[in-house]
Order: structure tokens, then sequence, then C-alpha cells
């Protein structure tokens, strides 16, 4: 069996306050988009093996693949074991929620290989319990506000597709990291802004969304990393409606219009060079190949 596991962005993303639990009270505002990892999933006779053609991916018994086929295991009742290969192409620890992306495939996966056991409430609850972006990916919709610590999803209906040109920088951001420098005098009272959102995706107003975009963690990230200034600069300058660091970072994302795309993507490319590990992609809103 063969899955895929598209990345996200975040068209807007308010942190409030720190919860009991240790994680920010959020709201936000996901995007599928058409950067996609490959699983591939088979039985196994012997034992559960994990692999990846990405060596930054663990893949050991403390991995998230193998946290995913425990849980599910253990909601099942029973100790399948499986083959599993992992193809990345989404940038690792980038901010685009590659991870979190990757355990909900493979637990929709697995329980469409065990012959549906579990049911949609079950897999949510172990979604849940696993990350706070994977219950967006397990809903299957390419818009959706998420609040709580990013798991309590509300789906939005939309035709829209957006076209991004996505710079990942050479270097990581720790999602924890980012999250622990968030002080009192950063947290924002700004409730209520996925009104004005919900009114964008329901008119496919690409223009207010790209002028409305907005990220609590973008100072804080600004200030560690000084490289994404000339990130934003470039973007713009090659013709972004809109710019702005996705999730915790470091990858920044713009909003363009489709035809101008690929020679903004052909620009930057010239700006920040391969050869130094940067990764230019083109992409807009996922469109499911099935």
């Amino acid at each position: 069996m063969e899955v895929i596991a598209p990345a996200k962005v975040n068209l807007y993303l308010d942190v409030f306050h720190e919860r009991e639990d240790g994680y920010h009270e959020i709201e936000t505002l996901f995007e599928r988009i058409s950067i996609c990892d490959r699983i591939f999933l088979e039985p196994s006779l012997t034992a559960t093996t994990i692999a990846c053609d990405d060596p930054l991916i663990p893949t050991g018994e403390k991995s998230l693949m193998r946290q995913v086929i425990d849980a599910f295991n253990d909601e099942a009742g029973h100790s399948r074991n499986f083959k599993v290969f992992l193809e990345k192409h989404i940038p690792v620890s980038a901010g685009l929620g590659g991870g979190s992306s990757d355990a909900a495939a493979l637990l929709k996966a697995l329980n469409e290989a065990a012959g549906r056991p579990l049911d949609t409430d079950a897999l949510f609850r172990i979604s849940g319990r696993l990350g706070s972006d994977i219950p967006f990916f397990m809903s299957d919709t390419n818009f959706a506000f998420g609040r709580g610590r990013g798991d309590i999803i509300q789906k939005v209906e939309t035709g829209l597709k957006i076209w991004h040109i996505i710079v990942a920088a050479p270097f990581q951001a720790g999602t924890e990291e980012m999250y622990g420098r968030v002080t009192p005098f950063g947290l924002t009272n700004n409730r209520g802004v996925d009104r004005i959102f919900t009114a964008f995706l329901n008119e496919e107003n690409t223009e207010g969304i790209a002028k409305n975009l907005h990220n609590s963690l973008q100072e804080i990230a600004l200030r560690d990393f000084p490289v994404l200034d000339q990130v934003f600069f470039e973007l713009k300058k090659a013709g972004a409606k809109g710019v702005l660091l996705s999730g915790s970072g470091p990858t920044v994302f713009g909003i363009f219009e489709p035809e101008k795309v690929e020679a903004a993507k052909e620009y930057l490319q010239k700006v920040f060079l391969p050869g130094e590990n940067w990764t230019i992609l083109g992409a807009s809103t996922f469109q499911d190949i099935a």
C-alpha cells in the first residue's frame, strides 16, 4: 500500500496563554499544500521495521512512526507487524508539519491494511495523544482552523486554491524552543480572527488572505535568524502578495499569482543557492490524487 502525506502552512497563527499542560493555547488556520511525502506499507510476518531515505528521520523504537504503530495496535487490541518505508520530500523540522502528516497518513493506512478495526473517533483519539498537528492531517480537509493546542479542528469548505513559493532554510528551529521563547508581552489577545478568514475563504479571496497573514512567532524567528529578513525581502521582490513564517519556522512562504510562480522560483534559486542547502519549492493548495 502506498499513501501520500501532504505538508501544511499556517496562514495565521496566534499564540495565547500557556496552559497547565505546558502547551500554549493557539488559534491557527492550516492549509494543506502539494509538497508530499510518500509512505509504503505492507504487513510483516516477522517484526515491524521502519526505514527512510533521509538519515535525519528517526526510525527506531522511540520514533514517532513507531509510536503510531504501537498506539494503533494498543487501541485495536492486537499486535500486528508491518514493514514501513518513508520517502521524504517535505523539508525536515521546517514548520511544514512533515512529521505530523507522516504520522496521520501512517495511522490511516494501518487501519485500512488491518481491515478498519478502528472508527474515526478512535483514530482521532490516537492522533491527539501523539501530536498537536496530527488531528488536522487526519481531518482530510485543505483548510481548517485549529484551536486548543492546535488539535481542536474546525473544517472550512472552500474551492480556493492558493499558489506558493516555499523557502526552506539550511537550519532548523525547534518547536518547543520557539514557543518557550514567547513572553507575556509577546502574547496576543486577537481572538475572533477566524471570522475574517472564513469570509476570505468563502469568497475565495486570495488577496484578502495575503494582506492579513500573521504569525505570533515570527518576530522571535527573525531575531534568532536575521537571514530570514533577506528571505522576506527577496520573496516580496519576486512578486509575493504576502509573506509569512510557517508555524514555528524557519521556513518562509509567499503567496503568488499562479503565472508568476515559475519565474519567481528561478529568481530565488539564484539568490538562495541549493549548493548552500537552501530549498526553494513551488506549491499550491493540495489536490487529492485519488
